[in-house]
């Protein structure tokens, strides 16, 4: 059976979303959101803000930890 193929944005999304890591959110407009991510898929990310904020993928510029200081595990 073929292993499934490395996927880094899954990785990243994974490990903050089970840390609980407070991340920032760049949209490709420029507007900034900060929250937890709650679930994710291959079309959107589900922020935990002061609401719950579905975001589609393809208008995310930037994800980031908040702090600046989460690494991803390789």
């Amino acid at each position: 059976m073929a292993k499934a193929p490395f996927n880094i944005q899954d990785q990243y999304l994974n490990q903050s979303r089970k840390e609980r890591v407070r991340v920032a959110v760049t949209m490709m407009s420029g507007t900034k959101l900060e929250g937890f991510i709650k679930s994710f898929d291959n079309f959107s990310v589900l922020l935990d803000a002061t609401c719950d904020i579905l975001i589609y993928k393809h208008s995310i510029a930037t994800i980031t930890s908040a702090d600046g200081t989460f690494r991803l595990h390789q």
